[in-house]
């Protein structure tokens, strides 16, 4: 078999800094600090819509949230788009998707899987010790275990009887987990369910960043403790699966990419949770801003043989590039239409165009029944500074300068010294607006939420029963029936 097999793994909520290969000296990591050593590491791997749905749904197309139609939490991606499943479908593989979903609700009929020949999953939820699986069209089945436990027994299970049924045809496996998310229902504390046994972290010993408010400090320790051991769980999954593609004998012929969705706030900058309603609105975001904490996540790939192992790169990598350059690494041809770049030769060390910044945006209030948010804005992030402007919240605008202030603690965006820095971000910005065609400068937009009026359809139309009178069809334009 010449081409290779896949194994992409992303965890949902995992910062950049909370991974041991990134210079976390506190959390354990082994595992994956050993593929690091094996492998590649990007350190400029960016979220380009961080928040769950839409970096899915970026993931599946190689285009931008307001090109692909997932523009928010709860919303279908647009009919008729080639997908990651498909373009591999077309190259050979045996596709599949395991665990957390977040695209669409069971069962999992062959339109609802976006070309996947086997989804093994759920759409959505956090009770880590309360999850139903969907085989397809069939389920539900109850879990056993804790759920990362589960899924990687899952994905074992597959690539097992994949090599037994189909030893000559490749396999390309997503593997989707919920940790680190916090479980919003936790009895405990939000980020509490997990295996006690990974109870292994003093919130003393943690490393709280200096830009989490002096108020949070005592709580964000102990949720930073929780959190870090819920990423240490990932890592003894992450062992059993290197270990189950050697003991397969085809760990020399898999790409294997560990990363995240986007990243957690855990208090930086003052922000909570969506649920936090004694918070500020604008404050209740958890991730879904231009800081790092959000957008920046981990990215290591490991293909023995094929790209230099021990090695880190500093290309910008955006989650809008991640399907054209899994689709090249694979042999595949990139469809028409993607807007994604083709990376594949900053993943195997080779000479080739470098990009020069990452196109950011927020497109929604986080999921339909909220109307406020922490607001809706388009930025860039280049290796040095980060530039964002909102279209609510009185137009706002920010510049960070990350050399000079790493923890983002300074706007300064009308600071007279950075007045040449933030025209040419701010001309930037419109460049990738015209490039991507995203309206959001100029679109038409929906009552109650102020989203882009694109033609967006929800997942599920069962919360309509629930929701205030008028109230979805003013969401959606639609008139009451």
């Amino acid at each position: 078999m010449s081409q290779p097999n896949l194994l992409f793994i992303f965890a949902d909520q995992l910062r950049y800094s909370a991974v041991g290969f990134n210079g976390n000296r506190v959390v354990q990591t082994p595992v994956l600090d050993q593929m690091a050593r094996e492998g590649r590491v990007f350190d400029h791997c960016l979220s380009s819509c961080p928040i769950c749905s839409p970096y899915r749904g970026q993931l599946l197309t190689g285009r931008y949230s307001h090109a692909n139609g997932v523009m928010d939490n709860e919303y279908q991606l647009f009919p008729g788009q080639p997908t990651l499943a498909t373009a591999l479908n077309d190259a050979g593989y045996r596709t599949a998707y395991i665990a957390k979903w977040h695209l669409g609700y069971p069962p999992y009929t062959p339109e609802k899987r976006y070309g996947f020949h086997d989804f093994i999953g759920y759409n959505n939820g956090h009770l880590y010790y309360d999850i139903s699986y969907w085989h397809n069209e069939e389920g539900p089945f109850p879990m056993v275990d804790y759920a990362p436990f589960v899924e990687t027994q899952l994905t074992i299970d597959y690539m097992r009887e994949h090599r037994q049924q189909r030893p000559d045809q490749p396999f390309a496996i997503v593997l989707s987990w919920g940790p680190p998310h916090w479980s919003p229902l936790n009895n405990k504390r939000d980020y509490g369910e997990y295996p006690q046994e990974y109870d292994i972290y003093d919130p003393e010993e943690v490393d709280l960043p200096g830009n989490v408010p002096v108020q949070l400090v005592d709580f964000e320790r102990k949720e930073l403790a929780d959190y870090y051991a819920m990423v240490t769980t990932l890592d003894v999954c992450m062992g059993r699966l290197l270990d189950e593609l050697d003991r397969l004998g085809i760990g020399d012929n898999t790409i294997v990419v560990f990363t995240s969705d986007h990243g957690d706030h855990l208090g930086a900058h003052g922000m909570g949770k969506p649920y936090d309603a004694w918070m500020h609105h604008t404050l209740r975001g958890s991730k879904a801003t231009p800081f790092e904490d959000s957008v920046h996540v981990p990215f290591v790939v490991r293909y023995p043989g094929k790209m230099p192992g021990n090695t880190r790169s500093d290309t910008l990598l955006s989650s809008v590039d991640l399907m054209p350059t899994l689709v090249s690494l694979c042999g595949g041809k990139i469809p028409e239409g993607v807007q994604g770049r083709d990376l594949s030769h900053a993943i195997l060390g080779e000479p080739g165009e470098e990009p020069d910044s990452v196109y950011l945006q927020i497109l929604g209030p986080g999921w339909p029944t909220r109307t406020k948010w922490i607001g809706l804005w388009r930025g860039l992030r280049d290796h040095r500074y980060t530039y964002a402007r909102w279209k609510d919240r009185e137009g706002m605008r920010v510049l960070y300068d990350r050399q000079a202030d790493p923890l983002e603690m300074r706007n300064v965006v009308d600071d007279p010294a950075y007045a040449d820095i933030a025209a040419a971000m701010e001309a930037r910005l419109q460049q990738w607006i015209a490039e991507t065609g995203d309206p959001f400068d100029t679109g038409r937009r929906l009552p109650v939420t102020d989203m882009l009026d694109l033609g967006q359809r929800f997942t599920n139309e069962g919360w309509y029963d629930q929701a205030p009178k008028g109230y979805v069809e003013a969401l959606l334009r639609k008139s009451p029936e």
